[in-house]
């Protein structure tokens, strides 16, 4: 599912993905979304491949719909490899991924049937 939230007060598309720990950007958003990156020692896992290098971003404004967090930290790592996957079946390229991380601070509930994610 894709939904639309503000980092920092800038729009981004992303995908909200269950099964991944954070919430993520690409690379290229650091510039868009105002990012102060610092390296990780983190390596990232997903569908895309293991071991990817990540840097981190702390203290950011995070909002999906009327919630908030104003001290939200933010993974950052190469994202090219999720938007060729999404182009290859024509949908759009995305920003980044919502994560469980913001799930569990929302106590989301998520109607799949209607396409709604709730947040408390």
């Amino acid at each position: 599912m894709q939904i639309k939230a503000k980092i920092n007060g800038i729009s981004g598309n992303f995908i909200l993905d269950t099964g991944a720990s954070n919430t993520c950007v690409g690379f290229e958003c650091i510039e868009r979304f105002e990012l102060s990156a610092k390296n990780s020692k983190t390596k990232a896992s997903g569908a895309g491949g293991t071991g990817m290098t990540t840097q981190i971003s702390s203290q950011n404004k995070l909002q999906l719909g009327s919630w908030k967090s104003k001290d939200f930290s933010i993974v950052i790592f190469d994202l090219s490899h999720v938007n060729e996957a999404l182009e290859s079946f024509k949908a759009k390229a995305v920003h980044g991924i919502i994560g469980a991380d913001v799930l569990l601070e929302g106590k989301a509930i998520i109607d799949y049937f209607n396409h709604y994610l709730y947040l408390k």
